[in-house]
């Protein structure tokens, strides 16, 4: 009978030898699926039409209204921030594996509201009034691409 000494090292062994192999399975797996990992992350709990209604309509909004008003204290700045984020965000969740449509139009749109989200953040960040307008122009014109082709009228 092996001591308890050596018995407690062969289990650490075994143990680290057990992640160790999740570790390669996990990056495989997400190699293989251009790193979506479905089965860790589990489905999306919102349809894309809620997606819209929760967070790019309300975060767009916020961008389109900059230039109409624009901030006017440190916690107004915030806002337009965190909607920045929101859209640049949304782009990703657009793309994961049970929203994401069999069209490149859908991944070129997607990708194109996270560039425009982030060129507003950037532009926040900086309390740059016209970089805010610019984004607003590439969100409006990203949307309307997605639109014309994805939007059930």
């Amino acid at each position: 009978m092996p001591s308890p000494s050596k018995s407690v090292s062969w289990i650490a062994v075994c143990r680290s030898l057990g992640c160790l192999v999740g570790l390669c399975v996990l990056t495989a797996l997400q190699q293989w699926t251009g790193g979506v990992v479905t089965a860790s992350e589990g489905e999306p709990v919102a349809s894309v039409t809620e997606l819209m209604q929760a967070m790019v309509i309300p975060a767009a909004s916020a961008i389109f209204d900059v230039p109409r008003n624009p901030p006017a204290d440190e916690a107004a700045w915030t806002k337009v921030r965190d909607s920045a984020v929101m859209l640049a965000e949304s782009g990703t969740l657009l793309m994961r594996a049970g929203r994401a449509l069999d069209s490149e139009v859908w991944a070129q749109t997607s990708r194109d509201l996270a560039a425009a989200g982030e060129a507003a953040l950037l532009a926040a960040r900086a309390r740059d009034l016209d970089g805010i307008s610019d984004a607003g122009n590439q969100l409006i014109d990203s949307c309307e691409v997605c639109h014309e082709k994805h939007w059930a009228r």
